[in-house]
């Protein structure tokens, strides 16, 4: 998993519901910000979680639901 300097102010989730699909993302998992792919938006009853996708630290590919407010778009979305 590769580990990145964890952004540099808050993370806003919404931009994250226009992006396409599969996106760039930064996930906040097990207290680091590591880069990932944003697969899916999963909408619940009190908002919604984010489907991403990531190699952990043993080289395994992953698949986890994760709290919107712990992802990032690496860029901004084009429009």
């Amino acid at each position: 998993m590769t580990v990145l300097a964890p952004p540099t102010t808050a993370c806003d989730p919404r931009p994250l519901l226009g992006v396409g699909l599969p996106a760039h993302v930064l996930v906040q998992l097990e207290g680091r910000w590591s880069a990932a792919w944003l697969i899916g938006r999963l909408h619940c009853a009190d908002g919604w979680v984010a489907l991403v996708q990531f190699v952990d630290r043993a080289g395994s590919e992953q698949t986890v639901r994760v709290p919107a407010d712990r992802v990032c778009l690496t860029t901004a979305p084009h429009n």
